[in-house]
């Protein structure tokens, strides 16, 4: 199907010169979301299309909703009046601006150029600019009509006629930190093939794309495109990578504009006839957008204690999951939620298991089928039996799968990840939206998805069989190779040789000839934590190392043992740490017994009563052998070449310090209340973990702690929320609620205009990490929901 852009025109004739229209059947100031202007900072003028921050990330702050593949910008200066700027287009994995100013709106009367005062703002939901003088009044609002295409009314009132001018230029700058380039080259130099042209069409214009598959910076199919079309006739001059569009009004008119990024010849195709459903109801899609944002926020405000600073808190949460909302995509079966928009390595639709379980978690109370979608999402890519690639990992959930998938699986993409998976908190997430749906289907749906999910823990990541599964490492080129040996570099001195097997492993650890031992399988399996380089899996610093050997510790005490999974055939599947993560059996603990209540749903008697029975026996192992009496908290243990006296695999890792993962059986109702006294009165004392801001991801006694270490110092919303609800489980929530209230008065950025960020300095409360991040979004709007207040 072709459709030609001038049956658009045709369509659209009621929208042209000189039509009076009328206006939204909704008064904005009557919306709930008026009340909640500028929650986020949206307004910016990019140079560069990478125009990055000191942390690498893009600096500005896009609107972009209802899933859709392009985001805009509000005018930070008077010369972007009259338009959206920086147009931000999602390229398959990365986020990448296209101009600084494009389709900006210039009125002239009797050939002198109007100068207007600008009042611009944004709102759950939408862009507004009101732009004024002595004569001509503009009002532009810009919402998002559907997952590729967003919607711009203008109205402009005039007593006389006057010359309409739009213009716009594509960005030449390619890279700049904190507004100084990074590079000599252009983008035409950096990435020749990308040929972005402006094209003129019946009604609009068009920006064309080359091909490009650059892995990590840029991809483009060759096919996508970034289209405006107009309601009312326009004559487009194209000089190089600029343009100027022309019309003329003779009084009051409402014009209509729309922009579309599509990124396949497909998509343009089906997105054409929509763009023609908009133009011919324009105020349908307009009034569409108002009331799914009013119903937004009816549904997700509803603690009636919050203060209005935590409530503009919790619309800045919801605003940005929805922002991170990327629409069904390339390889992804289902719409999906990205970690964040804006940032290098978490943007387009790349989408995790753990992100995914907490961002469902929180949506689940005010959009609950994109929570829904966003689980499915990575369901889509659970491992089968018959799977070409990985059949021993039947149940299994990838990493990361994203647009395109990995050359094994005939892709090019560099993201998709296979190499390990995420905790077990698929079924908590997928309970709550049943919680907040009650729809029963839904539970059918996933139940044996979740079901083969546990059982793939216990097949796969069980090495001494007794039920309590460790974290680990796939059977991956990244971690073996094709014999199944384990692979590892050695450092010493100037000197670095790649060595494989489990067996030269340990002759090299057992000699201590070396300065540091870098494991791929020891990354993935902190990455399988969700706590990437923690204490606990023994990460530490050269510095923090050597400092902890001189009063007294052992180098040995951050050394890490392996071991093969393999199956009752001899087949590789996979290696374990040979640790047993009191997190992980934590969440294994609730696993079970949430699939114990799905299975009461569902009418599985039988398959309730053994889930509950392994959640028994999981209770009693955390409380009988991750527990340590002398220190008061929860840890990983050892596994031993031979099971203890009581049962237990081995003692549990004190020298390593502590973590989040000692109150892990709090927050999933797994610790008895003795042992949650005394966690709880280490996570209250300000020389452990009760900081400026509360319960970092180590201990302020733990040898590895830094304030700036990724998973060793800096405070994580998920892990927060996490201690608070452990907190709150065993009585405590008084404390749970002084802490939030620390929390949201010292973490930097939180109330102001600024976004939602990825972690905070415990110490001083600086953010830190990428901005937009959804797991921290999400888990703040769970504070908002359940200690935001004096009383539950």
């Amino acid at each position: 199907m072709n459709l030609k852009i001038s049956a658009l025109a045709v369509a659209t004739a009621l929208f042209a010169v000189g039509c009076t229209q009328t206006t939204s059947t909704t008064n904005t100031s009557d919306l709930k979301a008026a009340q909640y202007k500028n929650v986020i900072d949206r307004t910016g003028s990019p140079d560069y299309m990478r125009d990055y921050d000191f942390d690498n990330h893009q600096r500005f702050n896009p609107f972009f909703d209802m899933g859709a593949w392009h985001g805009h910008l509000l005018p930070d200066n008077d010369d972007g009046m009259g338009g959206f700027p920086g147009t931000a287009l999602l390229t398959e994995e990365y986020i990448n601006f296209m101009a600084n100013n494009f389709d900006r709106l210039s009125v002239y009367k009797d050939g002198k150029k109007v100068e207007f005062n600008m009042e611009a703002y944004s709102l759950p939901g939408a862009l507004v600019q009101i732009l004024t003088s002595d004569d001509v009044t503009i009002e532009m609002t810009l919402r998002f009509a559907t997952n590729r295409t967003s919607l711009v009314e203008t109205k402009i009132i005039t007593n006389t006629p006057v010359e309409l001018i739009w213009d716009g230029q594509l960005i030449e700058g390619n890279h700049a930190k904190e507004e100084k380039s990074q590079s000599e080259k252009t983008i035409a130099e950096e990435y020749p093939n990308y040929n972005r042209t402006i094209v003129p069409t019946d009604d609009g214009l068009k920006v064309t794309f080359g091909k490009v598959r650059a892995t990590w910076s840029l991809l483009t199919s060759g096919e996508s495109e970034y289209q405006i079309h107009k309601s009312i006739p326009t004559t487009t001059k194209v000089e190089g990578l600029s343009f100027n569009s022309t019309a003329r009004i003779e009084q009051s008119t409402t014009i209509y504009t729309t922009y579309s990024h599509v990124l396949t010849a497909e998509e343009n195709q089906e997105e054409q006839i929509k763009i023609l459903d908009i133009f011919a109801h324009p105020q349908q899609y307009l009034t569409a957008s108002e009331q799914r944002w009013e119903n937004y926020l009816e549904k997700g405000l509803t603690n009636p204690n919050a203060t209005p600073a935590q409530e503009r808190v919790a619309v800045k949460a919801m605003e940005t999951l929805n922002a991170n909302w990327r629409g069904a995509a390339g390889a992804m079966q289902f719409d999906s939620v990205t970690p964040s928009v804006t940032a290098r390595w978490f943007s387009g639709n790349q989408t995790w298991p753990w992100d995914t379980w907490k961002q469902a978690y929180a949506m689940a109370h005010f959009n609950p089928e994109v929570a829904k979608n966003n689980i499915r999402a990575m369901f889509a890519y659970q491992i089968q039996a018959d799977d070409a690639v990985r059949p021993w990992d039947k149940g299994f959930i990838p990493d990361l799968v994203a647009y395109n998938t990995s050359p094994e699986r005939g892709g090019d993409g560099g993201n998709w990840n296979e190499r390990n998976t995420k905790p077990s908190l698929a079924a908590w997430a997928v309970m709550e939206v049943y919680k907040t749906t009650e729809d029963k289907a839904w539970l059918e749906e996933m139940y044996p998805k979740l079901v083969a999910y546990h059982d793939w823990w216990l097949r796969n990541r069980d090495n001494n069989g007794n039920g309590v599964p460790e974290y680990g490492a796939s059977r991956d080129k990244a971690h073996n190779t094709d014999n199944g040996d384990m692979l590892f570099t050695v450092e010493h001195g100037n000197k670095k040789e790649e060595l494989a097997g489990l067996d030269k492993y340990q002759e090299i650890i057992k000699s201590g000839n070396y300065d540091h031992i870098k494991i791929p399988a020891q990354t993935a399996a902190s990455w399988e934590s969700g706590r990437d380089d923690a204490a606990a899996f023994g990460f530490i610093d050269k510095e923090q190392l050597d400092a902890y050997v001189k009063n007294s510790g052992k180098r040995s005490d951050w050394e890490v043992k392996f071991a093969q999974n393999r199956d009752k055939n001899g087949t590789l599947l996979g290696y374990s740490l040979l640790q047993e993560s009191v997190d992980q059996a934590s969440y294994m603990y609730s696993d079970n017994q949430y699939l114990a209540e799905m299975a009461d749903i569902l009418g599985k008697t039988s398959e309730a009563k053994d889930f509950r029975e392994k959640a028994d026996k999981l209770a009693n192992y955390i409380n009988t052998c991750m527990f340590d009496e002398g220190t008061g908290f929860f840890y990983d243990i050892r596994i031993e070449d031979k099971p203890l006296a009581n049962g237990c695999a081995g003692k549990p890792i004190v020298e390593r310090g502590k973590g989040p993962e000692g109150w892990s059986p709090l927050f999933n109702k797994a610790a008895t209340q003795s042992h949650a006294d005394v966690v709880v009165k280490v996570m209250k004392d300000p020389k452990e973990f009760n900081t400026y801001v509360p319960l970092g991801t180590a201990a302020l006694t733990s040898p590895a702690f830094g304030p700036d270490i990724y998973w060793r110092g800096r405070v994580w919303v998920d892990q927060f929320y996490f201690g608070l609800k452990g907190m709150e489980s065993y009585g405590y929530r008084d404390d749970a609620v002084q802490m939030a209230s620390a929390f949201f008065d010292h973490a930097d950025g939180l109330v102001g205009d600024g976004p939602i960020r990825e972690n905070y300095n415990p110490l001083t409360g600086d953010q830190q990490g990428a901005p937009n991040f959804s797991w921290s979004s999400a888990h703040l709007y769970m504070l908002y929901n359940d200690f935001f207040t004096a009383e539950k």
